[in-house]
């Protein structure tokens, strides 16, 4: 992204922070959308996806449903699909590098996991955390600003 890209990214920033937390969670909700989108397109492509728990040397497939699950959670405010019990082992393996995805796909897995915690079980994390890995989920860095933007409008 050229310096250009980041001044605006950064004043849509701060137009993010001045946001009620209503406002915010309709950002990422917004935003959480479009990385669900791109979710869906890698794992139609490549399921199934599966993953050896190097702990104990069980198999495991991942439950593409849990992201759209997680975001009708998110957007329900409660955990209505039993959203944070299955994703308890995908998060563990992605943290111990059992399961890896493409960068992009990471951050679109964890930007949705994250909504969920906050906006379906009242997690405390950093709101812009959340901006961050959604914006992050798609590799057109030209397209971050203009979509923060439209979801700041939007959300107003």
């Amino acid at each position: 992204m050229g310096s250009g890209g980041r001044e605006i990214l950064m004043s849509s920033a701060e137009s993010f922070h001045q946001l009620t937390a209503a406002q915010q969670r309709q950002v990422h909700l917004t935003l959480c959308e479009h990385a669900l989108t791109i979710w869906t397109a890698h794992v139609t492509a490549h399921a199934p996806i599966r993953y050896v728990d190097t702990v104990v040397g069980m198999r495991h497939e991942v439950d593409v449903a849990l992201p759209a699950d997680a975001l009708q959670s998110a957007r329900a405010g409660a955990d209505i699909a039993d959203v944070e019990r299955r994703y308890q082992e995908p998060i563990a393996a992605l943290q111990d590098d059992d399961l890896e995805f493409p960068e992009a796909i990471e951050f679109a897995y964890y930007a949705i996991y994250n909504c969920f915690c906050k906006h379906a079980c009242g997690e405390k994390s950093d709101p812009w955390l959340i901006v961050n890995q959604a914006l992050s989920s798609d590799a057109d860095q030209q397209s971050w600003a203009p979509r923060l933007e439209r979801a700041i409008a939007a959300a107003k």
